[in-house]
């Protein structure tokens, strides 16, 4: 359950929200609205890509916001200057298949689960984005993905295209899961909504996880609702939101380009957070996953790892820049 799961692992900060994954309230403002649309995929087995428009995003959340969290502040208003295309799914496990076939990238294992005791997320070795300890079929996106690993992907996918793939930031990132919505949540304020969007720790996986001791949680609150998977659902399952783009919240989180910094103080030209001196210590991940509690599936929710961390619930979309 990832970048949002029901677990606390020692040493992770951002595995406690997972069931295992929360950190932030961020809403997105789009003040300049054009039409998404997809954009032809560049080869059979590279991703599909919808066209987003330029716009006005409001990064951060209004102090005082419901489960907001010190590092979503300040809120700013910043303009996202030209249009790009973003990934219609999360990368699937057919995509990342082609990648490993054709560079034969040793995709090691020390993935984060709890296939071994349920409830009790420990890294394994025998787990990997093959096998994440749950049943997949190919157009389920790909997890136990490391930022490292998403990186060599968009590597061998700008060498084998036209190039200009690379990870979003995250202030697109909020962009586009926002998409216009200044609610709590994209879909609206009323979690029982969510299961309509977002697959998440749901009454199912409730059910399921019943024993498990909840007590480590300041609040624990599964959506109300049943959005028909345990663990990962495949592309395009659930409705999208309103740029076209699917699973943008919940089944796995995505890694996207940023340093995890302690605030939105500090931006580079390039609309990232300013990375502090000497290597980036901790990535952020994006979005929630199957894992993940109803209150850390707010836009604005950033989970940071470092860049080796590979988890059941954490996987990645593309951004491109033509």
């Amino acid at each position: 359950m990832c970048g949002s799961r029901i677990s606390t692992v020692p040493g992770q900060s951002g595995s406690a929200r997972r069931i295992k994954n929360g950190v932030a309230v961020i809403a997105l403002v789009l003040t300049a609205c054009a039409t998404s649309g997809n954009a032809p995929p560049d080869c059979p087995t590279c991703p599909a890509m919808v066209r987003i428009p330029a716009g006005n995003a409001v990064f951060g959340s209004i102090p005082g916001s419901l489960y907001q969290r010190p590092d979503e502040l300040p809120r700013r208003e910043i303009r996202i200057d030209r249009p790009f295309a973003v990934g219609k799914y999360e990368i699937t496990r057919r995509e990342y298949a082609a990648f490993v076939q054709a560079t034969s990238y040793t995709a090691a294992g020390d993935c984060l689960t709890d296939r071994r005791k349920l409830g009790d997320w420990q890294f394994d070795a025998g787990t990997d984005w093959h096998d994440p300890g749950f049943t997949q079929a190919d157009d389920h996106p790909v997890a136990c993905v490391s930022y490292d690993d998403a990186l060599a992907y968009i590597a061998w996918l700008n060498s084998t295209t036209h190039g200009g793939y690379r990870l979003l930031t995250e202030l697109e990132w909020e962009y586009v899961a926002a998409a216009g919505a200044t609610t709590l949540f994209p879909w609206g304020d009323d979690k029982i909504d969510g299961c309509r969007y977002a697959n998440g720790f749901d009454e199912a996986a409730w059910v399921k996880y019943a024993r498990m001791d909840t007590s480590g949680y300041p609040l624990f609150d599964p959506l109300p609702c049943r959005d028909g998977w345990l663990n990962t659902n495949p592309a395009g399952a659930l409705a999208p939101n309103k740029f076209g783009l699917y699973d943008m919240i919940g089944n796995v989180s995505e890694w996207v380009a940023d340093c995890y910094g302690p605030s939105h103080e500090r931006l580079t030209a390039n609309r990232m957070a300013e990375a502090p001196e000497g290597p980036c210590p901790k990535r952020v991940a994006k979005g929630g996953s199957w894992g993940t509690l109803a209150h850390n599936l707010r836009t604005a929710e950033r989970f940071p790892y470092v860049a080796t961390h590979r988890d059941d619930s954490i996987g990645f979309r593309v951004a491109r820049d033509r």
